[in-house]
């Protein structure tokens, strides 16, 4: 008992606190510190339970708060500063399962000055979080993460802007109702400077980036400990310059180096990977006159295969990659012309000339597009555009390729539509002995429905592949509808997704049209999902909410299947008076992953007590 007469006492001073004098205002210490605080105070009784925590039952309190304020002056110092302690969905609009707390905090200095600069931090503990799947919702996750950032300008004038910036961050979770975990931390630094001399706009950068992470060995099909760690640099300077007929050159020059660590601590397995990759460009265009437009690009990589997969690595990839080729180059010339027919009807043709050496293989050839589009809306409703390419090299002539875009927007009575249609059918790729077909599509309906309702129906698509590779298709489909009523909305969704993925350590991500990945770094998936939710204000100042959300989804490394399943639930309801509002909320969470070999994890939580927002000052 003696442990709970404080607690009651705090949930006394909750309800009873609008009686007293509220406090007003900004508050000064001294005669340059000005600050300004206001948040919310929870208190009441809460219940926890289920498979994968232990029961717990008790008074509970926790809050926000958001602090603010300035030094001397704002364009001196100014700062934000937002705490949170146990905060849930069953007690508060945080979205997270669990009791979360932490920080979010930042500071700005010398604020339009000549030396501008921030610095920021954040953490959170016992949150939740999500590890990705495409085309469905993600796994979810319990941990804990942090992250700093600081940055700083000098912009002097007739002097070279310099900027620069480096931020940390790093996390580990485990995934919900398993013993798996993931961990990641990630290091970046960014240099920039701008200079303009002789008609020049210059620039240069310099990004400096590390990414390591430990991954859930049921996606990555290995067992233990799976590891994956990569870092680069990248140095690169451009310049634009005008030229005469309304035109401009543009030069850019990157080089850029990427080494990577991959394996498993269980059987000592590791590889590692590392390229360096210089990359050239020089883009001029032309306006000799208002409808005639003239352009020449000229591009050339001598890395191949390090341009085609540090994009995938420096987003966390755990890949693992081998390097098939020490020599691997592409070179590119195109030219072209585009012209305006009439207000509406334009029209572009570009040539493109291609040399490239990859796979212990030289290739060249060229290509031919021409494209054809209307700007104005035909029948008041849509718009088009077309574009057929041929294709030549060594291996075939005459290979026609086609792009097809089609728009359209009509609004009639209390009707709105909206949506488009792209097909693409042998569309070249950056290696030139491959091509991709796609087509994507989105419809969007919206109906008023008089005395203030209204209700919108949203479906959209894409489907995508390589055209010589089989098995390599990645396709979702998605809809969603949601209808809005003076005191009720409700709001519906479903979506699927289905296709190869590569493993990253934010979770499993689409796989980008690129062939040559080996099979040992492609996970397959297939999922699908569905939810609703609705929100109630039968009286004034009462509100009654409950979503649930349902998620399916089958998982195939090179060497492990997973059948995963995720529901949740969650319902609130408040009934707000003055300063003080009555809360209840319950949440009821079930996640299964068969390949963790546990069974699914469940848990259940609710809350009834009083919330009270405060202006401390």
């Amino acid at each position: 008992m003696k442990r709970i007469v404080p607690h009651a006492a705090c949930l006394l001073l909750l309800v009873l606190g609008p009686l007293g004098p509220a406090i007003h205002g900004q508050v000064q210490v001294g005669d340059q510190l000005r600050m300004n605080m206001n948040g919310l105070l929870t208190g009441g009784y809460t219940g926890s339970y289920g498979d994968s925590v232990p029961s717990n039952h008790s008074l509970d309190f926790g809050g926000d708060a958001h602090l603010s304020g300035s030094y001397y002056n704002p364009n001196f110092l100014n700062f934000t500063v937002d705490p949170y302690y146990d905060q849930s969905r069953a007690n508060s609009s945080f979205q997270s399962l669990t009791g979360s707390s932490g920080v979010n905090a930042s500071a700005n200095f010398f604020s339009g000055s000549r030396f501008p600069g921030y610095v920021s931090y954040n953490y959170t503990r016992d949150s939740t979080g999500t590890f990705g799947l495409p085309g469905s919702p993600n796994f979810t996750t319990i941990g804990t993460g942090q992250g700093f950032g600081i940055g700083w300008s000098a912009l002097l004038p007739d002097w070279p802007t310099f900027s620069a910036s480096y931020s940390q961050g790093s996390g580990n979770g485990t995934l919900f109702g398993t013993k798996e975990e993931s961990n990641s931390s990630t290091h970046t630094l960014n240099l920039r400077s701008s200079y303009q001399m002789a008609g020049w706009r210059l620039s240069a950068l310099y990004t400096h980036l590390n990414i390591s992470s430990d991954l859930p060995s049921f996606l990555s099909g290995e067992q233990g400990n799976n590891f994956s760690s990569s870092g680069g640099n990248s140095f690169g300077v451009n310049g634009i310059h005008n030229l005469p007929w309304h035109g401009s050159i543009a030069l850019s020059f990157n080089h850029s180096s990427y080494s990577g660590d991959y394996g498993s601590t269980l059987d000592q397995t590791k590889g590692t990977t590392d390229y360096t990759t210089n990359t050239e460009t020089a883009n001029a265009s032309f306006h000799p006159t208002v409808k005639l437009g003239l352009f020449v690009n000229q591009s050339y990589t001598d890395n191949l295969n390090g341009f085609l997969y540090q994009g995938i690595i420096n987003s966390g990839g755990g890949v693992p990659l081998v390097q098939v080729d020490s020599h691997s180059d592409s070179s590119t010339i195109a030219a072209g012309a585009n012209y305006s027919f009439t207000k509406n009807l334009y029209g572009q043709a570009q040539i493109t000339y291609y040399d490239q050496s990859y796979f212990g293989q030289n290739y060249n050839g060229s290509y031919l597009t021409g494209t054809v589009g209307y700007g104005k809306r035909i029948l008041n409703t849509f718009t088009v555009s077309a574009s057929v390419i041929e294709s030549s090299n060594k291996f075939a002539n005459n290979s026609l390729g086609f792009i097809g875009n089609l728009n359209g927007y009509r609004h009639f009575g209390l009707w709105e539509l909206s949506g488009g249609v792209s097909y693409a059918q042998n569309v070249q790729t950056l290696l030139v002995t491959y091509t991709t077909s796609y087509y994507n599509y989105n419809l969007n309906v919206h109906r008023r429905l008089g005395r203030g309702m209204q209700w919108t129906g949203a479906f959209n698509g894409n489907h995508s592949g390589l055209s010589q590779v089989a098995g390599t298709v990645n396709s979702s489909a998605g809809f969603s509808t949601s209808l809005a009523m003076r005191r009720l909305t409700f709001n519906a969704n479903y979506v699927q997704g289905t296709g190869q993925s590569v493993l990253t350590s934010t979770g499993i991500q689409p796989l980008p049209t690129t062939p040559g990945l080996p099979p040992e770094g492609i996970i397959v998936y297939n999922g699908k999902s569905y939810g609703a939710g609705i929100a109630l204000t039968p009286i004034p100042r009462l509100t009654i909410s409950g979503n649930y959300s349902h998620a399916m989804s089958d998982t195939l490394s090179s060497t492990t299947f997973s059948k995963n399943q995720t529901d949740i639930f969650y319902s609130q309801m408040q009934y707000r008076l003055r300063k003080v509002s009555v809360l209840a909320g319950y949440t009821k969470f079930k996640q299964g992953i068969s390949a963790a070999g546990t069974p699914p994890g469940s848990q259940y939580s609710f809350f009834v007590g009083v919330t009270r927002w405060f202006n401390f000052f």
